[in-house]
């Protein structure tokens, strides 16, 4: 029986295609840490050593169902065998596969449940699970899966694996766990992705499978080539005995640091750290150097970086491939940027160029940090040993996805790092708890980080460890330990170097009250921002400030001179992605460190004016900051970018946030039809309001004063004036019933908890994640909005014609520019009109919407829809 086939009609026979995968599991895994091992081994209850044989063989049996006539009749060899009549070619011979492999191995003796699980785990390797109807279904059906001779022949496939493994003892487990079904599934899936490679696996013959302990002994050896080529290395631990914070990085750690540093000399097993410090306290370098020594200690295997957006990302990702540049770690690294934006990431794609093409005239570092190629794809890239990447990406393995076991194997046994938690509403935040969850049971050390944070996370995670937060929280900043059944706090101190006082300043709501007050505060000069909570304000604010000249970088206009010198930049998310990277470059020079210390940026009048793209990571710094109303705990974090850095002298004389909608009278829903009841909860909104309305909270004291403010708005103790009592009460049952409805359906949309049986109930069909076409309610999401598609913009010059494929070069052109597209009326119309037939085999264009425009830049399905160069995607209807 055949397993694979190629053009020239020769085949690979199917005990030598298995033998193949086992060969492939039994490198990876000698490959990993002895933790991941002692994990598999514990599926079983057995050693490592008794375990290794049964892992191989049902790995090994993940094509077992390839010998039924509903498979072999899908190509003119048969061997011999008699198909029967009409066989049944629609069948998952995976399916086949669970069915038979379970059957054998209770007859070898194995308990009921963990001989279905195990077998239920092997089955899915195509990336669904088959539901008890399915394989009932599928087991009556003779024309599938064979009658007694084809059965026959997938028993003896497997007792001939039987005698090459020659397992000595039966499992000591009755089922498995979750994160032990997890760890099989994605296991065998990546195994068989590389054994199916013919690059590394050439065909045999009939002739070789008359020995196949000799053939799993050479393809063995194939497995290790493979590897070696991938770039998926021992996972040895960058550091080999401790090392001090000053010895790692060459300076003194700072209060955090050190705190950070104690609390893992007091660990005897992977914990889930939170930090809670002001912005610029050095928490990345915290969590760079706790990733080296839980590494060290625990055997992780890695680390993967998350952050709220790709701009975060791209500039975590730069800084990462620093730290790990830095270390002599005696091997090749492999970093991986995790994405929708990475072909415009240049930092990541010379360090791809380095991994395909390395001459020796090639930057010496390379050779220990690249981005192998065959990672790249969006479901291997979690299996690198590092990476950096959105959030969205790391919260798809407790999503329906396919092959989200894949994704979990990646994140096991590893350190997480997940940035900026306090920007994720309710469904967001909800699903990153699950994930922690996952990620606990996994072995896997998780760090959380966050300027500011609503206590109700802290208790969210406490339940996760089955723990309690202490009756009297130690004060802010601090350090929380969530380990098995305990929380324990520390506070630390917050450099006094960096401890600001900020005067809040009231303005109306009228974006004309804001550009006049940025201009007349900012009349010396200095570096100001403008932080909106939405596209349309931002471009509207844009529109208030004189036309000027367009100032261009690499041809595009990035945002306006104006004849008093004055430059204005607008940063977004309603760009194509390339003129996106480029704005995100310009802001990065102009008001970011770098730029700052060089000096030549930081003169005359700069203007940004920014939505929440700005607010979180990238490390700027402003002079002077206006900023609509927000949550408290938002509007602290944007405060964090004033007067960020020390610096010798500034335009204005002190650090001023100018709040609109903070001055006058509550706005009716803040100022309708400018949609901030619709951005965030007005029940938060207007307990902000009270409470920064207050005499003695006119002035604020970065970092003194975060804690105080936060859990005043969020655990509800603001007074609140009479007059307004009846709204918020009316905007509490409002926001309370909306967040209970978003954290529902994060419970709803999971594939059910590592510690109870909800995850084995899960037999819903698993999706796409890029596919456009799935209905809404049945997309995995991992942020709540509207429905939105990728679409690529283009005018006539582009030459676009449906019926005719781009070359390589077009497609990838084209894919830089991709934009996304909410608007419903324009989702539902590209839909109609459907992704070209010659964009489907080309996997740059590949779910993506073509949207045609005029040569003004406005879209042929609806003119009101324009690409405007200087604001984005405009919608002509929008109020």
């Amino acid at each position: 029986m055949w397993a694979k086939t190629d053009s020239e009609s020769n085949w690979h026979p199917l005990l030598l295609h298995m033998l193949d995968v086992a060969a492939t599991s039994s490198a990876l895994v000698e490959r990993e840490p002895a933790a991941t091992r002692s994990q598999l081994a514990d599926m079983l209850g057995l050693s490592w050593d008794l375990a290794r044989p049964w892992l191989l063989l049902v790995i090994a049996a993940h094509d077992l169902g390839k010998a039924c006539p509903g498979f072999q009749c899908k190509w003119q060899n048969l061997s011999g065998l008699n198909p029967g009549r009409s066989p049944n070619m629609r069948i998952n011979h995976a399916f086949v596969s669970q069915i038979a492999l379970a059957a054998w191995l209770v007859e070898r003796g194995w308990p009921d449940e963990l001989a279905r699980l195990v077998a239920d785990a092997v089955g899915c390797h195509h990336g669904s699970r088959a539901s008890p109807k399915t394989l009932e279904a599928l087991e009556g059906d003779r024309s599938a899966i064979g009658r007694d001779e084809w059965a026959d022949a997938r028993h003896a496939l497997l007792d001939t694996l039987f005698e090459v493994f020659q397992p000595t003892a039966l499992p000591e487990k009755a089922g498995l766990s979750g994160p032990e079904f997890m760890l099989l599934a994605g296991l065998t899936s990546f195994a068989d992705w590389i054994g199916s490679n013919t690059e590394w696996f050439a065909f045999g013959t009939e002739a070789d499978a008359d020995d196949p302990a000799v053939w799993f002994e050479a393809r063995r050896a194939c497995a290790d080539r493979a590897l070696d080529v991938l770039g998926w290395q021992p996972r040895t631990p960058l550091l080999t005995s401790p090392l001090s914070f000053h010895e790692v990085f060459g300076f003194s750690p700072r209060p955090l640091q050190g705190a950070v540093a104690a609390v893992l000399a007091g660990l005897d097993e992977p914990a889930i750290l939170l930090i809670e410090a002001p912005m610029g306290e050095g928490k990345t370098e915290a969590a760079w150097f706790a990733h080296l020594e839980l590494q060290r200690r625990f055997e992780h295997r890695g680390l993967y970086i998350a952050l709220p957006t790709q701009a975060t990302g791209n500039a975590m990702f730069a800084r990462t491939l620093a730290f790990l540049h830095a270390r002599d770690a005696g091997r090749m690294l492999d970093l991986q940027l995790l994405h929708g934006g990475t072909l415009l990431n240049d930092d990541f794609q010379q360090l791809r160029l380095a991994s395909v093409h390395d001459d020796g005239d090639a930057d010496p570092r390379a050779a220990q940090v690249k981005a192998a190629e065959w990672f790249t794809h969006k479901k291997r890239a979690l299996l690198s040993e590092y990476g950096v990447g959105t959030v969205d990406q790391a919260l798809l393995p407790v999503l329906p996805v396919r092959h989200h076991f894949v994704r979990l194997w990646g994140l096991a046994n590893r350190v997480v790092v997940f940035d900026e938690i306090h920007a994720y509403d309710a469904y967001t935040g909800t699903l990153l708890i699950h994930l922690v969850r996952w990620l606990h049971a996994l072995g896997s050390s998780v760090l959380l980080l966050s300027a500011t944070l609503p206590p109700a996370i802290r208790r969210e995670l406490a339940r996760v460890v089955g723990g309690d937060l202490p009756a009297t929280e130690a004060t802010y900043p601090r350090l929380t330990t969530f380990a098995t059944g305990s929380v324990r706090q520390t506070h630390f101190e917050a450099d006094p170097m960096r401890r600001v006082t900020i005067d809040i300043q009231p303005i109306g709501s009228a974006l004309e009250d804001m550009r006049a007050e940025l201009q007349r505060r900012l009349i010396e000069g200095g570096m100001g921002l403008a932080l909106v909570n939405t596209v349309q304000r931002a471009q509207a604010l844009y529109g208030l400030f004189p036309e000027g000249r367009p100032l261009l970088r690499e041809g595009e206009q990035i945002g306006k001179l104006l004849d008093d010198g004055t430059e204005i930049y607008l940063f977004h998310a309603r760009f194509p992605a390339s003129q996106r990277q480029l704005r995100e470059q310009r802001v990065l020079d102009i008001f970011g460190k770098a730029g700052g210390e060089k000096g030549e940026f930081r003169t005359g009048r700069k203007i940004l004016i920014a939505t929440q793209v700005a607010e979180q990571s990238l490390d700027l710094d402003f002079d002077l900051m206006a900023t609509d109303l927000a949550p408290i705990d938002l509007l602290l974090q944007r405060a964090g970018r004033l007067w960020r850095h020390s610096r010798p002298c500034r335009p204005v004389a002190a650090p001023m946030l100018l709040v609109a909608g903070l001055a006058g009278d509550v706005p009716d829903d803040f100022g309708q039809p400018l949609w901030w009841g619709a951005v965030y909860a007005e029940s938060v909104l207007l307990r902000t309001w009270c409470l920064l309305r207050q005499p003695e909270h006119r002035q604020i004291i970065l970092p003194d004063h975060i804690d105080t403010l936060v859990q005043a708005v969020y655990e509800e103790s603001v007074p609140i004036p009479d007059t307004l009592q009846a709204r918020l009460d009316k905007a509490l049952m409002a926001s309370d019933g909306d967040g209970i409805a978003k954290t529902q359906q994060a419970h709803g949309a999971i594939i059910g908890l590592p510690d109870d049986a909800s995850w084995a109930d899960k037999h819903d069909d698993l999706y796409d994640e890029d596919d456009p076409y799935v209905h809404p309610t049945l997309v995995a999401q991992t942020r709540l909005g509207d429905e939105s598609l990728t679409v690529i913009p283009l005018g006539p010059a582009d030459g676009f014609d449906a019926g005719i494929a781009p070359s390589f070069e077009q497609a990838r052109a084209w894919s830089r520019r991709t934009l996304r597209v909410g608007r419903k009326g324009v989702v539902k119309q590209l839909k109609a009109l459907g992704i070209p037939e010659s964009w489907q085999q080309i996997p740059l264009l590949r779910n993506h919407f073509p949207l045609c425009l005029d040569e003004e830049g406005r879209w042929l399905g609806d003119r009101s829809v324009r690409l405007d160069p200087a604001l984005g995607l405009t919608y002509g209807n929008e109020t």
